[in-house]
């Protein structure tokens, strides 16, 4: 009988945040550019997400929501629309925040990913990190 098991994850990816999570009009309620992990040769089922927020004040009831796009190897989805859409709660009070996404599908694309702003706040303009650990399950 086989026996299914996590994988060793992967490597976890540079930061692929670049100048869209580090802008100055990153306000509350608004949803980020995007950024772009290729999954199409690794072909992991699952990553989890980590965004690093630079120091900031989010109200009761602040979070965050990440969105997942892929395209089927031609063509992506116009806009901020569809995809698969995951939500966590930030802590309030003053201070860096580690937001962590775990059993984030991977589609076998190249896929987006952008960020919804529900903090109650602006996000800094500087400062914040985005990274993609990959993963899989083995069976032996």
């Amino acid at each position: 009988m086989a026996t299914a098991k996590w994988a060793t994850p992967g490597t976890r990816s540079s930061d692929l945040s670049g100048s869209v999570l580090n802008v100055a009009s990153f306000t509350t309620g608004t949803e980020s550019g995007t950024m772009t992990y290729d999954n199409s040769t690794s072909r992991d089922l699952y990553g989890t997400v980590t965004i690093k927020l630079a120091s900031l004040t989010p109200t009761t009831g602040a979070s965050v929501t990440l969105r997942v796009q892929y395209n089927d190897g031609t063509d992506t989805p116009d806009g901020k629309f569809g995809g698969d859409l995951y939500t966590s709660l930030v802590l309030t009070g003053t201070g860096a925040k580690v937001i962590m996404f775990n059993m984030v599908r991977l589609y076998p694309y190249s896929m987006r990913f952008s960020v919804v702003n529900n903090t109650g706040t602006t996000i800094p303009s500087t400062g914040n990190n985005f990274y993609v650990r990959p993963w899989n399950e083995e069976v032996t």
